[in-house]
């Protein structure tokens, strides 16, 4: 019982933070997406896509990802896959205060169930997403892989031929965000020991920061090629953490080890179009 009341306390923010929400309001993206799905062998596909997403109200304004990835279904109803992307972000640097290139690598590992009917099709997606950042990083803000889980349930309806209407729901978890412990000291001076007996408790910290629902069209040409529309309603919510790098609490000799923690709610709202090849 202990280990589980221990493992709980670590889970959750500390209940001595002076946390600030910060309300972000609603922002807008696009993204096009250009995939191929070869088939392989019987049950085996392999899978490629492309895809640009751009965010008009936000520091990280437009993104690439490149991905290449298997499919295998092991059972009528049920797949399983694994996939790795190359993400570009083209996004504001506030030491250089421009925007720059950086990269991401992220290893997607999915587990896929369907059930049809004679009109429609249901799914079930789970994926578990690992992220690794090469770049340079404080890594007492933010861990340097990252992992989340996404659970989507979906429906198809399949009764109007090559149109297929579909709508989702997504809920995306965070695994592994930085924690800490401390004290807040709200008589303290500006920017000086505002937080005293602070501990950095590693990556403990795992929380749901996303929902999303999804409505969209399928228009099917043949059975090779076919355009996608939809919208993504996004609902967010992201720890922000302020420290420094070198992890001490002394003011005199390192400056603060931890200068804030706070969280930005907001909801974005996504346009997208995408293309897809079977072959």
């Amino acid at each position: 019982m202990r280990k589980i009341l221990l493992t709980l306390s670590l889970l959750l923010p500390a209940a001595a933070f002076a946390q600030t929400t910060y309300d972000d309001g609603l922002s807008f993206g696009a993204r096009a997406t250009v995939e191929a799905d070869a088939k392989l062998a019987k049950g085996l596909h392999l899978t490629a896509h492309e895809q640009i997403r751009y965010y008009g109200d936000s520091e990280d304004i437009m993104r690439f990802h490149t991905g290449i990835g298997l499919e295998y279904k092991v059972l009528p109803f049920l797949k399983v896959g694994a996939e790795y992307e190359l993400i570009n972000r083209y996004k504001f640097d506030s030491d250089l205060n421009a925007n720059t290139w950086s990269i991401r690598h992220r290893g997607n590992f999915f587990l896929t169930g369907t059930l049809k009917t004679s009109d429609w099709q249901f799914g079930l997606k789970e994926t578990l997403r690992l992220t690794h950042r090469p770049d340079d990083m404080n890594t007492l803000q933010a861990p340097r892989n990252a992992l989340a889980l996404k659970s989507k349930v979906s429906a198809k309806y399949l009764g109007w031929g090559r149109i297929v209407p579909f709508v989702g729901f997504e809920v995306r978890n965070t695994l592994n965000d930085a924690s800490y412990k401390g004290t807040y000291n709200a008589a303290a001076e500006k920017n000086k020991d505002i937080y005293t007996n602070e501990e950095f408790l590693g990556y403990t910290h795992a929380y749901v920061n996303r929902y999303r629902a999804e409505l969209g069209v399928t228009l099917k040409f043949d059975k090779r090629h076919a355009l996608e529309f939809y919208l993504l309603g996004d609902h967010y919510k992201d720890k922000s953490i302020d420290t420094n790098r070198e992890g001490s609490s002394s003011w005199e000799k390192n400056g603060l080890v931890l200068k804030a923690i706070d969280w930005h709610v907001g909801n974005m709202v996504t346009a997208g179009v995408g293309y897809k090849w079977e072959f």
